[in-house]
């Protein structure tokens, strides 16, 4: 079993505390935020994906954060795995078990060839990790897997911190190995609904796996060089807590800096367009623009709970004021920003490689 050294990571948690509590006491209207952990939400879908598919393109990411919306079946089936772990952290008194691990499974790799992968089921072949053809890992004969999984559980029942109880609980379940194929992405999983669970999920809005994917060598090397070449039975698992809470680190300070950008951007659209006599809801429409860099009638309906006539209505009178400028036929028209409403020195938040983004 994994051994660590608890007191090594005393900075990292202390500095997560204090920024958990600032980014806990954000003021963020409901809807606003809802919008912001959508974003974070398709992004950790896809980034935790895009780990082990090098088919997916940054385009295609950048893509869905736009539309807020999430077609490959792949990415889908994370999507709906990450769904249940966002509705099981909210349960106070949960207990992580065999049946909770293979449930993610189940809902990571259903109806993607179900008789090879077998969702949900422990392997019963031999099974190793490759690297760029590779072969970098040898994991545990598959006859010893129940017998490992099931200390694995009962050793995530001991008290310990909740990030390190993710990060041990991350790096285990790839030693194991316990299925045919998604190991990897069930750990990420798994290490998220401790966090959450424990009340470290920041509000819901940390994407740890879009830090791996974007340093994909450093977290792959991590992993190595704590597990070795082939499944031990005991081993020192802080090599691997160190990025672990390292990056839990960067994230969470990345995270901070975002909301503060959101909060700025925010109260100065309110500050310049106010005086405009434009209403709350025209100016959450804009503040969705400005984020999404377009908006149609049907963002703007949903965004202000309003009627087709009253939000076509509304967007009219934007256009009147030389606010906002329409794009294409009627069904699929989306409206832009035809004015500079932030001054060139104020930011929204980015999405990597192309706009601020949170």
């Amino acid at each position: 079993m994994f051994s660590f050294v608890a007191d090594k990571y005393q900075y990292e948690l202390e500095e997560l505390e204090r920024i958990r509590f600032r980014v806990d006491r954000f003021l963020l209207m409901p809807k606003h935020e809802a919008w912001l952990r959508r974003e974070a939400f398709v992004r950790q879908a896809f980034s935790s994906t895009m780990i082990e598919n090098a088919g997916i393109s940054q385009d295609e990411l950048a893509g869905a954060e736009r539309e807020l919306s999430i077609q490959r079946p792949d990415v889908a089936n994370y999507a709906r795995a990450l769904e249940f772990i966002d509705f099981m952290s909210g349960h106070k008194d949960l207990v992580i078990d065999e049946l909770l691990i293979r449930q993610i499974h189940w809902l990571l790799l259903r109806a993607v060839r179900d008789d090879h992968y077998l969702p949900g089921e422990y392997r019963k072949t031999p099974n190793w990790i490759e690297d760029s053809g590779i072969r970098v890992y040898e994991s545990p004969h598959a006859l010893d897997v129940p017998a490992l999984m099931r200390e694995f559980v009962l050793a995530m029942r001991n008290e310990m911190h909740p990030i390190l109880k993710a990060g041990l609980a991350h790096i285990h379940l790839v030693a194991i190995h316990p299925f045919v194929d998604g190991n990897g992405r069930t750990a990420r999983l798994l290490a998220t609904l401790v966090l959450q669970n424990g009340g470290w999920g920041f509000r819901n809005l940390l994407s740890l796996d879009h830090y791996y994917q974007r340093n994909r060598d450093e977290y792959i090397s991590a992993l190595s060089k704590t597990l070795g070449p082939k499944f031990r039975y005991s081993y020192e698992a802080d090599p691997w807590l160190e990025f672990f809470c390292s990056s839990v680190l960067l994230e969470a300070r990345r995270l901070e800096r975002r909301l503060t950008e959101w909060q700025m951007t925010v109260d100065e659209v309110h500050r310049t367009l106010k005086p405009s006599g434009l209403s709350d809801r025209q100016i959450d429409g804009l503040i969705y623009a400005i984020r999404k860099g377009e908006i149609t009638r049907r963002d703007y309906m949903e965004i202000a709970a309003i009627s087709p006539l009253t939000a076509t209505r509304d967007l009219a009178a934007m256009v009147a004021k030389g606010i906002l400028e329409p794009h294409g036929a009627s069904r699929s028209r989306t409206y832009r920003l035809k004015i500079r409403i932030l001054p060139p020195q104020t930011s929204t938040p980015e999405v990597e490689g192309q706009q601020k983004v949170l």
